[in-house]
């Protein structure tokens, strides 16, 4: 009698092998994939599941490095997808083909096996040494075409895209039908012409010699990723660099604190430069919204207004706007108040959250502006192309936002951080790094945009001399983006950013010098008083008259503007600077205002009769009812700037008459909505609860399974009425239990439960999987589990 085939050694199943682990490697496998914790799973067939589903393993796959993905594409070259293989053939496979590569270090076995313990740690690769199997989804979840283990022969045995494209393109019929049939069949055939002493007059092996076939043994041909990308029209994917020395990190190199000085001071004078910039576009923003466009976007007239207002380029601009908004200190809508001539519709304006970081210290502030840029998702560069409907791409559209930019920045600037302080990265090494570090992401990132990326991070002050500063090193140590810089951003910030200082040097010249960071309300007072000629870590300030004038319409006095001057200014102020403030402040004001719908007053007849018959006067109805005193019907606002555009120079007071600032409050809007993902760092505790959860469920489906029931003290079964005096006990003694039950649809199913409550036929219990109250029948209960001392 004939034997049947003994059936083929699988090895374990996902789940069995999933179930087996410890402790320590669950950890470690929840750690890496935390999306399939969430809900916690009531037990490792859920779990298992979770862990398989496609959209996760993809997820776990983009974080692979390349060689890590070298070790999992060999794995299934050996047939890990469909059988067992051996961890000893997986790093052979691995050392041979990377050892025969030119431009890469020669692997130790023994990486290569730390690496399978690495995929383990992930689950994309299961079993022990002697039966390894690849996860499903695995490599089915990388992009098309993707290789990175070398074939045969070395990467100098395979085609460049352009080479390929060409003896394509010189193939007979026949030749390229075979191509054809092979792309549509996975890329692998099988032809009696593959052995090497085929005669070469034939299809297979001329293909073979051009380099668009390899061979893989005497019967079986493979089409190379190059040629697969050109026909099936996917193209050629970017191939990710095999390891190098350098990419996994020089132990020659050390730190540079002369260098990371020089880096940092570069580093703190352009971010302050910023946070002086994002100043004056909250107050220009704050006095004149800038409307939007109906797709929500900003128009080319409205940036270039801006770019004149601030005196930078339209790059800048368009940078500070995207900044503001993820920083949360502009925003998108319906100002309050609404400007004079409110053209309907929503405005780009400072938020009410730019109040307070106005009022912020510099350090503070310029802490608040990193934290935005790492989670901003707005793709400013952009701006001045055109759509797929060939329109032009504005500021603040839908095109200009790009909700994974997060990820990508964190992975491009995380590069930087790598190397040890004072280290440089050049682009041609952060190339080469990113293409090791990350290669999957890294394929489906846009051309241009990670020199976009540095080009900003050096504009903020994160970068200076292809160099991390200290802030943005603590930017990238700490555990998730935040909506306020944490504790060692500001402790970075301020460590590199000189203290405020309150002292000014007054100048014959009739300039101003700050020998550093101001004071916040010092810094508000002179930029009032003064107009910045120079700015940086010391600024330059030049007093004139309209900057004088400017002070004393928002209601400061000569004498608080002198006290001021004199207060901060080391040593004397120069007399031609006091001259010009009495001068100015002796002119200002003559005319007096109240709110009495409304008067002026002037001791000078011979000037209130001048202003009473200006155009202005007539506009406002303003006349004489006495020498010195007029009044108007209008408003008080009205008349002094009606009188203004005449070309007088009237202020405001109080019926104290004490000076008034009648400017109109700035406007604000609401914050927009933070759009970007932060991560959620891995947390010991939820890994231990979602651990503990899971071999609570594995524990309550085996003690179903082996069908123990509740016992009395005797030893016997508890049947019946006997069931209730069991909950009862459990809730009194606080026991926690396994219930048997049916569902109203009639499933059957296991909880681990602590009962609280018996009564009313129902037991109220707290699941110990959710943590939640459940109620069960007690007419639907089959079964009381006790548990184990």
């Amino acid at each position: 009698m004939k034997k049947s085939a003994a059936a083929p050694d699988t090895g374990p199943t996902f789940r069995q092998w999933l179930s087996g682990v410890d402790d320590d490697r669950l950890s470690r496998i929840i750690d890496h994939r935390p999306d399939t914790a969430w809900p916690l799973p009531p037990g490792i067939g859920a779990l298992a599941a979770r862990l398989q589903l496609r959209a996760s393993v993809a997820r776990s796959t983009a974080e692979l490095n390349a060689l890590q993905l070298v070790v999992l594409e060999a794995a299934a070259a050996l047939g890990g997808e469909l059988h067992p293989v051996t961890a000893p053939d997986v790093v052979e496979l691995v050392t041979e083909r990377l050892n025969s590569t030119e431009g890469t270090a020669a692997l130790d076995p023994e990486v290569v096996n730390r690496t399978l313990d690495e995929l383990m740690d992930r689950a994309l690769v299961y079993g022990n040494a002697d039966r390894l199997r690849v996860t499903t989804e695995a490599m089915s979840s990388l992009p098309a075409n993707w290789q990175l283990l070398p074939d045969p022969g070395g990467r100098s045995a395979q085609l460049d895209g352009d080479t390929a494209r060409t003896r394509i393109e010189g193939l007979s019929p026949r030749e390229r039908r075979i191509l054809d049939t092979l792309v549509s069949s996975g890329g692998f055939g099988l032809s009696k012409d593959a052995a090497p002493d085929a005669d070469p007059e034939r299809p297979v092996p001329k293909l073979i010699a051009a380099g668009l076939l390899l061979r893989v043994d005497n019967r079986t041909v493979k089409m190379p990723a190059t040629v697969r990308g050109i026909l099936d029209g996917t193209g050629v994917a970017p191939q990710p660099l095999l390891p190098s020395p350098r990419c996994a990190g020089d132990p020659a190199l050390t730190a540079d604190p002369a260098a990371q000085r020089r880096v940092d001071d570069e580093g703190t004078a352009s971010g302050l430069e910023v946070t002086r910039l994002m100043r004056r576009l909250i107050t220009v923003l704050g006095d004149r919204p800038v409307p939007c466009l109906k797709e929500g976007g900003i128009g080319v007239r409205a940036l270039t207004k801006l770019t004149r207002d601030l005196d930078c380029d339209d790059t800048t601009v368009n940078r500070l706007i995207c900044l503001g908004i993820s920083a949360g200190l502009l925003g998108r809508g319906e100002p309050d108040p609404a400007p004079a001539n409110d053209p309907g519709g929503d405005l780009l304006a400072p938020t009410v959250d730019a109040d307070t970081w106005l009022a912020k210290g510099l350090a503070s502030r310029w802490a608040v502006l990193l934290e935005g840029w790492s989670r901003s998702t707005w793709a400013h560069w952009r701006v001045g192309r055109t759509d797929t409907r060939g329109r032009p791409i504005h500021l603040l559209s839908s095109a200009t936002e790009h909700p994974g930019l997060p990820d990508i920045r964190a992975l491009v600037v995380d590069q930087f951080a790598r190397p040890p302080e004072g280290t440089p990265l050049g682009r041609t090494e952060l190339d080469e790094d990113l293409r090791f570090t990350a290669p999957v992401p890294v394929s489906r990132i846009r051309p241009g945009t990670v020199d976009d990326i540095v080009d900003e991070a050096a504009w903020i002050g994160a970068l200076a001399h292809d160099t991390a500063t200290t802030p943005l090193r603590a930017l990238r140590q700490r555990p998730a983006p935040r909506d306020s810089p944490g504790p060692e951003l500001l402790a970075a910030v301020e460590s590199v950013t000189p203290p405020p200082v309150d002292t000014l040097i007054a100048q014959g010249d009739m300039t101003v010098l700050a020998p550093g960071p101001l004071e916040p309300e010092l810094e508000s007072e002179l930029a009032l008083t003064a107009d910045i000629e120079s700015s940086g870590l010391a600024s330059v300030y030049r007093i004139t008259e309209g900057s004088i004038r400017r002070a004393l319409d928002a209601g400061r006095g000569g004498t608080d503007i002198h006290s001021l001057l004199e207060r901060h200014t080391l040593g004397e102020l120069p007399q031609n600077i006091s001259y010009l403030i009495s001068d100015v402040s002796r002119r200002h004001g003559t005319l007096r205002g109240g709110p009495a719908l409304c008067y002026l007053r002037c001791d000078d007849e011979a000037l209130l009769l001048q202003v009473s018959q200006s155009p202005g006067a007539q506009k406002v109805a303003l006349r004489l009812i006495a020498p010195t005193v007029a009044v108007a019907q209008a408003p008080l606002v009205q008349v002094i700037d009606a009188l203004r555009a005449d070309g007088f120079q009237p202020v405001a007071e109080s019926a104290t008459g004490a000076s008034l600032d009648l400017r109109e409050r700035p406007s604000r809007v609401a914050a927009e909505p933070d759009a970007s993902r932060p991560s959620t760092p891995a947390d010991p505790a939820r890994t231990r609860e979602v651990v503990a959860a899971v071999r609570r469920g594995e524990a309550a489906q085996d003690a179903a399974r082996n069908g123990r029931t509740a016992t009395d003290n005797t030893g016997r079964a508890v049947q019946g009425a006997r069931t209730l005096g069991v909950l009862q006990a459990a809730a009194r003694a606080n026991r926690t239990v396994t219930l048997g039950f049916v569902d109203g649809h009639g499933q059957a199913g296991y909880r681990r439960v602590t009962p609280v409550m018996v009564s009313g036929g129902q037991v109220d219990a707290v699941d110990e999987t959710t943590g939640e109250t459940r109620g069960f029948l007690l007419h639907r209960i089959t079964e009381v589990i006790l548990d184990d001392d």
